[in-house]
């Protein structure tokens, strides 16, 4: 304190006055007298508070980048509405997946089940858990939109599908939403299906949300991608009940 005061060239003198907080002399500057314990106290909080403002920033930063739209950006485990143990179980299993992908292990999750039964909130839970836990990458795309930005790539010399590929495999978890909805042609799914190989290769975390039966899935998705899905532990949390978007 007194080297920054020598260096800003500000005159300080001691007082017999006792700061009330810490019991030691005062100084007086300019008419002002402050106690030299009380500002290190105040500029040790004013770091600590644009440190926690600066992570906070960061951390909503990378909640807007990870593909989530407006309706599930601020969605979480504890807005979740639980009305049944299967939902209970399924919030139980989603928090699970997440904190074995930020203990640095890569399982995959299956959320199949009807529409309207939170599967979006609670895959849009699993990616703030770990953004805001770890140093982790998260991702949500649609299969239909990984589908669509591959093969605009045969129109477009700037891009490769190598290269696509190659970006949807970088993140340490990827949600793959809507599988099985808008990627039924056959040049489609085996776009999706390229990526979810190119992950597995990679030993990263896939999610991936349907309405499709688990029988469906399976067959949908070939016997050497469910065997792979398989590898390292595949969790399948079935989502089913009434459509909240209707009741």
């Amino acid at each position: 304190m007194n080297a920054l005061f020598k260096t800003l060239q500000i005159d300080a003198e001691g007082t017999e006055t006792l700061c009330p907080s810490h019991h030691t002399a005062m100084i007086e500057i300019a008419g002002h007298r402050l106690c030299k314990l009380c500002a290190k106290e105040t500029v040790h909080h004013s770091h600590a508070t644009y440190k926690n403002e600066l992570q906070q920033r960061l951390l909503q930063q990378k909640i807007n980048n990870s593909g989530l739209n407006k309706r599930y950006m601020n969605c979480g485990f504890k807005n979740f509405l639980i009305e049944s143990p299967a939902q209970e179980n399924a919030v139980k299993q989603c928090q699970n997946f997440a904190q074995q992908i930020i203990s640095d292990h890569y399982p995959n999750l299956l959320l199949i089940g009807t529409p309207g039964t939170g599967k979006t909130h609670l895959s849009a839970s699993i990616i703030r858990n770990i953004l805001h836990n770890s140093t982790k990458s998260a991702r949500y795309v649609t299969s239909a939109e990984i589908a669509q930005k591959m093969m605009d790539t045969w129109s477009d010399s700037s891009k490769s599908e190598k290269e696509l590929i190659h970006h949807f495999s970088s993140f340490d978890l990827l949600v793959i939403d809507e599988y099985g909805l808008h990627d039924r042609h056959e040049k489609r799914l085996e776009m999706v299906h390229k990526v979810l190989y190119s992950r597995y290769d990679q030993m990263k975390s896939t999610l991936l949300i349907s309405n499709f039966t688990l029988q469906t899935m399976q067959q949908d998705l070939g016997v050497r991608l469910w065997s792979r899905l398989h590898e390292n532990n595949l969790i399948v949390v079935p989502c089913y009940g009434n459509d909240r978007r209707i009741t």
